[in-house]
């Protein structure tokens, strides 16, 4: 019997491991004399770290490299439960304030984001219409549309666009209806424009999209 050196726990002779904590054995000396000059061969060890040390110091840093990399994902998730519950509370609070609010606020609450339906509906109409049917007494304007492709795709046609409709909103209060329209015809055509550049892109990202299909499926 030997006994383990960790726990003391006694073990069979022939026995690797200890039965009570698993403590490895230290190899026994089992160098065999050489028969006819030739070398004995070395003993066989006992662990995986009497093998290869240094891939299990390899494996024990990619292991730490996951935990931190699962560490972060984890933390970003719990900034974006608390936006979220955060903008959600104050939405929240803000529906729960207009409904208790009284009866004039609400109804010029709801006139107003009805107006601006309106407008924004006449605007996307007027952007179809011919120039020389626009009203001359009141150009449309073109802000809300320009603002909308502006915030969607963040290009420089939409800034143009939302520029021109200042000025020309500028110009119809000052009583320039003339400069006030040319600058809304400028301001369509930057929206066409805008316009223009998102259908290329889209084409061109749907014919990409398509020949990666095809060279998938007959090359």
């Amino acid at each position: 019997m030997k006994k383990c050196e960790r726990c003391g726990a006694s073990n069979a002779e022939r026995a690797r491991f200890c039965s009570n904590c698993a403590e490895p054995f230290a190899p026994a000396d089992k160098t065999v004399a050489p028969v006819n000059g030739a070398t004995p061969e070395a003993p066989l060890p006992a662990t995986f770290a009497d093998v290869a040390p240094s891939s299990a110091g390899r494996v024990e840093s990619s292991d730490d490299f996951y935990r931190a990399l699962t560490s972060i994902f984890a933390t970003f998730g719990r900034i974006a439960a608390f936006l979220f519950g955060r903008f959600r509370l104050f939405f929240k609070r803000c529906g729960v304030a207009l409904w208790r609010s009284s009866a004039p606020l609400r109804t010029r609450f709801i006139s107003g984001a009805l107006r601006l339906g309106n407008d924004a509906a006449r605007s996307f109409a007027s952007l179809f219409t011919p120039s020389t049917r626009w009203a001359k007494s009141a150009p449309p304007d073109f802000l809300l549309p320009s603002l909308a492709l502006f915030f969607l795709w963040s290009r420089p046609c939409a800034l143009v666009a939302v520029v021109y409709s200042i000025l020309s909103s500028e110009a119809r209060r000052s009583g320039s209806l003339v400069v006030a329209g040319r600058r809304a015809e400028a301001a369509r055509n930057w929206i066409f424009l805008e316009l223009l550049c998102v259908a290329l892109k889209a084409s061109f990202e749907a014919f990409g999209t398509s020949l990666s299909l095809l060279k998938r499926l007959f090359f």
